[in-house]
């Protein structure tokens, strides 16, 4: 009786504590399991973090430095000893003050979200994380260097699982929280995890390239092996891909839209040709996994209605009784613009209102049957993925990524006829990430994007 009298002022001590710094984010005990903990790696004692949070306001404080593609690009292409521990110590400096954000908006939750069990083990994965990550100690060697791609790798395999957990976890406390809150607290969250990301696996790409180039196979080996858990030949080659893969890449779009389609066509029994016409051998820089995630979500929504609408028409021969997709291509000096129709019928007027919208959510229940999930192209082609419904947030999380590097996504229906979907990429990566934050560096030029006026070449595929 007095362990649980003793467990019940503590909690109320911790909720008192919180209220009176303006935060309604109750801290449960860690729903980690002691061998979890020692996985994780963290000697951090869970229940002690709102006792920390003196420590999160020192970081909370600090401005992030946003990136522009162009200045990752150019790390890759003039690498250099010195160059890869600039870049080790920006990541080391960069990464806990992003996160630390993370952990004040979830801080300021309403208390009964934060109680949810969904919530509790991602907002404990941050706080281990922001932890592990503002422990390391300065960069100053290629040891130190190799040790802290150890760290980063470790990172965002234990973070797989954020994706399905937060959208159960916000499904379930949808009536507790307003619909644009949600959208607000969403877009954010999984913003800030598309950028850390994306400074951890650029990092570890150049190490990887970095050692390459040296000749230092047995690092590059090490390294390989644990990033995104690739698995190196007796002749130093990654099995299935380029041993030193970029992150950035220079992308074609016809190819790019060709390899989605490729995707689909593994999933449907039957499906609808593809049309593709416009400026289709444009090449662009940019971010492959980002771009491919978009399309194929996008093209993927189109086989899949124009499918069900026309399915009770089809005969011996059911892919030449549906209608095509048709994907144009366009682009300017500044952007590269993808257009995907379809003739599936349209979007219900009651769930085009809220394709956007994280605050709508039963369609999340998928999720519950994944165990984690990087939002990447390669994981699509896992046996779990063909043939399983659809997840549910492919929309709104390919419109985060179109306006990470601050491009934009669109999509318009028209009742009983099809879609249109819309996407703007930007062609030369001098825009900084779309982190939420006031820069002096955010303020380019947004042109009008004019469609060619010349009639389109047409190419099937």
């Amino acid at each position: 009786m007095s362990s649980l009298t003793a467990t019940k002022r503590r909690l109320i001590a911790t909720v008192t504590t919180c209220r009176r710094r303006h935060y309604s984010f109750v801290h449960h005990a860690p729903l980690i399991d002691q061998q979890q903990q020692q996985q994780y790696g963290a000697n951090v004692d869970v229940d002690d973090h709102f006792y920390r949070n003196k420590i999160l306001d020192e970081y909370v404080q600090q401005r992030t430095t946003p990136i522009t593609l162009r200045q990752l690009l150019f790390y890759e292409r003039h690498m250099n000893t010195e160059r890869l521990l600039i870049s080790a110590n920006y990541v080391r400096k960069e990464l806990p003050i992003r996160i630390s954000h993370r952990i004040r908006e979830f801080q300021k939750l309403p208390f009964i979200v934060g109680t949810n069990p969904h919530i509790q083990q991602v907002y404990d994965l941050y706080w281990r994380a922001f932890e592990r990550l503002r422990k390391v100690p300065p960069i100053k060697t290629l040891a130190d260097n190799d040790a802290y791609c150890k760290t980063l790798v470790e990172s965002l395999e234990q973070h797989l699982v954020v994706i399905p957990r937060l959208a159960l976890g916000i499904s379930e406390c949808g009536e507790h929280m307003g619909s644009d809150r949600i959208d607000r607290f969403m877009q954010a969250t999984l913003r800030s995890r598309i950028s850390r990301r994306v400074l951890a696996e650029q990092h570890l790409a150049l190490s990887q390239q970095y050692h390459h180039r040296q000749h230092d196979h047995h690092a590059a080996r090490t390294i390989s092996s644990i990033r995104s858990h690739q698995v190196m030949d007796d002749n130093n080659n990654v099995v299935g891909g380029s041993a030193a893969a970029a992150v950035f890449s220079s992308c074609s779009a016809r190819d790019t839209v060709a390899q989605c389609a490729s995707l689909l066509a593994q999933k449907y029994s039957f499906s609808p040709t593809l049309e593709l016409d416009g400026d289709e051998h444009v090449v662009f820089t940019y971010h492959s996994d980002h771009i491919k995630y978009i399309i194929y979500q996008l093209l993927s929504n189109a086989f899949r209605h124009t499918i069900q609408a026309h399915q009770h028409t089809s005969s011996s021969s059911p892919s030449s009784r549906l209608p095509p997709i048709r994907v144009t291509i366009c682009s300017n000096e500044n952007d590269v613009l993808f257009r995907i129709s379809d003739q599936g019928g349209g979007i219900p007027s009651d769930v085009y209102r809220h394709i956007w919208s994280y605050g709508h959510l039963p369609r999340f229940n998928t999720l519950r049957t994944l165990p984690q999930l990087a939002a990447r192209i390669a994981e699509l082609k896992n046996d779990q993925f063909i043939g399983a419904p659809p997840l549910g947030i492919g929309l709104p999380m390919s419109r985060v990524y179109a306006e990470y590097w601050g491009g934009d996504m669109n999509v318009v229906s028209m009742p009983g006829w099809g879609t249109d979907a819309y996407v703007r990429i930007p062609r030369f990566g001098t825009q900084n990430e779309n982190l939420d934050i006031c820069s002096p560096y955010d303020n380019e030029d947004q042109r009008p994007i004019h469609l060619p006026h010349s009639p389109p070449r047409r190419l099937v595929v």
